[in-house]
């Protein structure tokens, strides 16, 4: 007998699912917090993954420039067979019969090192080592190019939010003040146009609000696409500690700029390979001496293992003294270009630390720009609150205009607008001069 689910419970549960399932961002809205963010885009990041990769190689290469260290052996074997079909050799008094078939046997083996080439493989071994070491540095810049990344986006989302936030406040108090004016019309004090305007009012925030909206859905798509994310997953960002701090003196943020900062680093380990390069090819005009030790095996018969008297196994044991003293003059011009390119490096150098000192200084003034903003901004908000609270006690006494009541509402909401942007991009500033005083890995810790 079967039992049949009353039709009732079956809409009920149907329309719960219905309802879960068209609240907005139901199973889909996500909590990120600063860190949580950069840590994602720095595990999710494909550049990043390339410039890893790089890293490896850059090991394997120095891993194949050791091994050139190592001996060089080889062995081999080698059988033949011979029909003769004429075998039967005869000129003047010489009658010579040959046998019908014959079988050889031929082995070697041999094993050479090298003793002394100039150092020329200890140079190319250090010229890889520091080849990898550029590759390292590649990795944590593009870390700190993905970390600056990830913390901007999540700031832009900050600020999106939060002026979503004041925009529905603004659309709370435009609510009531036109609750108040219809009030006000009905008993004769305000005209119908003041009402008008108010909803007006209002139609201008709901636009703001629906740019805003927009721009919150751009922001989120593309935070999900760094971080590896579903596209659709709603992000919301959590409580920002934000940066209004005093900074250090400039010179601090400058001195840790040339410690810190990888292009320098970048740029004494490519003039320690130029060095390295012109080292190795000045070894490539020394002599080279090398020994090796062989064995052959020949023998000529039908056996595989012959008998005593039927084989010959030389055993050679040398040393090999060469010079190719055509590198004096060959190798000229080769040194001459490696000679060029340190100087371009050095000259490289110099333009990175006058790009660095401009890049620390214009952060640090931004941030401190920053600062003063946001302490300005503060200011008038307070100036905005007494003035939105005088106009609107003046309106209720009719000795104001409406204008003057919507541009003194719509002042204070855009000074409270204007304040979470600030602080949000005075921690920007602040991140930003992180990033060029080569510090800002260090947010994560």
């Amino acid at each position: 007998m079967k039992t049949l689910i009353n039709p009732l419970l079956w809409k009920s549960l149907l329309l719960c699912l219905g309802t879960a399932l068209s609240i907005p961002g139901y199973a889909q809205t996500r909590l990120l917090t600063l860190n949580q963010t950069v840590e994602m885009a720095l595990s999710n990041s494909n550049a990043l993954k390339l410039k890893r990769g790089s890293v490896d190689l850059a090991i394997n290469k120095y891993n194949q420039a050791k091994d050139q260290a190592l001996p060089i052996g080889s062995v081999s074997g080698a059988f033949s067979h011979t029909e003769n079909v004429a075998n039967h050799i005869k000129l003047g008094s010489l009658d010579w019969v040959l046998p019908k078939r014959a079988e050889s046997y031929v082995g070697n083996a041999s094993l050479n090192e090298t003793i002394f080439n100039g150092f020329k493989l200890k140079y190319a071994r250090q010229s890889t080592l520091l080849l990898s070491e550029i590759a390292k540095t590649n990795v944590t810049l593009t870390e700190d190019e993905v970390i600056y990344t990830a913390v901007q986006m999540y700031f832009d989302l900050y600020k999106i939010s939060q002026s979503q936030k004041i925009v529905q406040q603004n659309l709370t108090a435009v609510d009531n003040l036109i609750q108040q004016a219809e009030q006000f019309y009905r008993h004769g004090i305000v005209t119908k146009n003041d009402v008008l305007r108010f909803k007006l009012q209002r139609s201008g925030i709901e636009i703001t609000a629906s740019d805003l909206e927009a721009n919150r859905k751009i922001v989120c798509y593309n935070m999900n696409v760094l971080l590896g994310l579903p596209d659709s997953l709603d992000l919301q960002t959590d409580s920002v500690l934000l940066k209004e701090e005093t900074p250090f003196s400039l010179e601090q943020y400058l001195d840790m700029a040339f410690s810190q900062r990888k292009e320098l680093e970048q740029n004494t380990l490519q003039s320690k390979v130029h060095d390295f390069s012109f080292k190795a090819l000045k070894a490539d005009e020394l002599p080279k001496l090398s020994v090796g030790a062989g064995m052959g095996y020949n023998h000529a018969g039908s056996t595989f293992i012959p008998s005593n008297g039927t084989f010959i196994a030389p055993f050679s044991l040398g040393a090999t003294v060469s010079w190719d003293f055509s590198t004096l003059w060959t190798n000229k011009n080769k040194l001459s270009e490696i000679q060029i390119n340190q100087r371009q490096t050095s000259i490289e150098k110099n333009i990175w630390a006058d790009k660095i000192r401009t890049e620390v200084n214009q952060a640090y003034q931004l941030y401190i720009r920053s600062l003063n903003k946001v302490n300005l901004l503060h200011s008038s908000i307070e100036e905005a609150t007494e003035n939105d609270r005088m106009q609107a006690d003046r309106y209720k006494n009719n000795v104001t205009t409406v204008t003057d009541r919507i541009d003194a509402d719509a002042k204070l909401y855009q000074a409270l607008t204007d304040l979470e942007i600030a602080r949000a991009d005075a921690s920007m500033a602040w991140y930003n001069l992180l990033k060029v005083s080569g510090k800002i890995s260090t947010i994560t810790q």
